[in-house]
């Protein structure tokens, strides 16, 4: 009998599909980025997810967010994406977290330690406070860093932060970084090339960079676990 992985066992094989899915995902951040990031790690046969986020679904994310629909508005972010999930199969765990992290410690955060954090928030504290959990305590990460105000996927790598440029977020993390001591080599980072076309307080954004990262951080997490 199928079952909805059997395209992804013909391509990796059962016993790494079988793998994916005793794995524990944190996913930091379900918007454009980490929404994206989190669909495409159920459909590829991770089903152990923590996911933290402390916003509620908004109208304004329906051009881009690929979790919610309309009759999500209003719904806290981590309840609408579990119930996604769980929609795609009802082998998926999900634990929801409504907080933000910087103000809450991932320590306080994390019963267990898991087996990769998908770091898609925009808070340059909070990200730099999981750059330090993940290093301090062996876990692989990667960290999305400027997606809004681009429009061209092409232009957006994986790469580590020393090797970033010409995103004006990454350049302030690179220098709060080594402020606090964190090697720039070891933070693995999906970024984007294209200058920023517009400059605004909120940045503007469409599906289009913010889902190519969400995917490539996929194919860095398939690519190292398989």
């Amino acid at each position: 009998m199928s079952d909805y992985l059997e395209r992804s066992k013909q391509l990796l094989g059962d016993e790494t599909i079988s793998n994916f899915g005793d794995k524990t995902i944190v996913v930091i951040g379900i918007g454009g980025v980490g929404g994206t990031a989190l669909e495409s790690l159920a459909r590829s046969g991770f089903k152990k997810f923590v996911i933290i986020d402390s916003d509620k679904v908004d109208v304004t994310n329906l051009n881009r967010q690929v979790l919610f629909t309309t009759k999500n508005v209003g719904e806290n972010k981590v309840d609408a994406a579990a119930n996604h999930l769980r929609e795609i199969s009802n082998e998926i765990v999900v634990e929801k977290i409504v907080a933000k992290v910087g103000d809450n410690k991932l320590d306080d955060l994390l019963k267990s330690k898991p087996d990769f954090i998908v770091d898609a928030i925009d808070f340059v504290e909070g990200k730099l406070d999981i750059f330090e959990y993940c290093l301090s305590n062996n876990i692989p990460f990667v960290s999305s860093l400027g997606m809004g105000n681009r429009i061209d996927p092409e232009q957006v790598l994986l790469t580590t932060l020393n090797k970033t440029e010409g995103d004006p977020l990454a350049k302030k993390i690179r220098y709060e970084a080594k402020q606090r001591g964190i090697d720039l080599k070891k933070v693995n980072v999906v970024f984007s090339k294209e200058v920023p076309i517009i400059k605004s307080p909120k940045p503007s954004s469409m599906m289009m960079v913010p889902s190519t990262a969400g995917l490539l951080i996929t194919k860095y997490i398939v690519s190292t676990m398989k």
